[in-house]
């Protein structure tokens, strides 16, 4: 099974977390750090590296930030040079999370990692428009 981490600013890492379980009822192996407002990078970066020592799945772990070029992108890339049993997404949101948890213990970390990315952007939609467009099919 692949593990998740969950790495943002704030608390959305933890609330995040928490929503994805109301959908996925397997949550082992996945962890959320939070960086808090006031903590220095150097704490971050102690915390996300304890935090992927402490959860070792053997067939890795994809750790999903919140904003590329963040302070959590910057600490999950930093270990990519140390772990090649870790890829490091971005731009959290619940459809990429639920679907990870759903399919990490079918695919690969790559795999994984692709879906992440799909799943992320493909539930972000303008419902506006999306009705519009029902609208004109009918």
């Amino acid at each position: 099974m692949i593990g998740i981490l969950v790495v943002t600013h704030g608390e959305l890492s933890q609330y995040l977390l928490e929503t994805a379980a109301m959908f996925v009822s397997d949550i082992t192996l996945t962890r959320a750090v939070t960086f808090p407002a006031g903590q220095g990078s150097e704490d971050l970066e102690a915390a996300v590296r304890q935090a992927v020592a402490g959860m070792a799945p053997n067939d890795g772990i994809l750790i999903l930030v919140d904003l590329p070029g963040g302070t959590p992108a910057k600490m999950a890339a930093s270990l990519l040079q140390d772990n090649d049993k870790l890829e490091v997404v971005t731009g959290v949101n619940i459809p990429m999370l639920a679907e990870a948890l759903m399919y990490r213990d079918n695919m690969s970390l790559s795999e994984l990692a692709a879906q992440a990315v799909l799943s992320g952007t493909e539930g972000i939609l303008d419902v506006k428009k999306m009705l519009q467009l029902h609208k004109k099919e009918v």
